[in-house]
């Protein structure tokens, strides 16, 4: 497979997974305000609860925004043509590793050596 196909693999992945995402945030969003509009005429424990989940779709919805982010940024540079560099070192990141995680921006052994950092 050449680089371009690659690439375009890659560009339809994240449309793909862009796509699902935004149609979870939507669906929470519906979610929600339906909640919203049920508590209005529960029971304090029905509140609770409706609350508890509020706050895990609260939270579950902070990292899909910030996948989407890593997303659009990748589509981005697809567009721009500097999709694949890593940004510490600037050398291409394996094919590998994209495919695996079209988001990335390091390549394997700068992503290595900002873990062995944190230690």
């Amino acid at each position: 497979m050449t680089k371009r196909e690659t690439v375009e693999k890659i560009r339809k992945i994240l449309l793909e997974e862009k796509a699902k995402i935004l149609a979870k945030l939507e669906r929470a969003r519906e979610e929600q305000n339906a909640a919203r509009e049920k508590q209005a005429v529960g029971d304090e424990v029905d509140s609770a609860v409706e609350m508890e989940m509020e706050n895990l779709k609260v939270a579950l919805s902070g990292m899909e925004v910030q996948r989407l982010r890593q997303i659009e940024e990748a589509l981005r540079k697809i567009e721009e043509g500097t999709y694949g560099y890593c940004e510490e070192c600037g050398e291409p990141i394996e094919e590998g590793r994209l495919l695996a995680k079209p988001f990335a921006t390091l390549c394997i052994s700068c992503k290595e050596a900002k873990e062995r950092q944190k230690f």
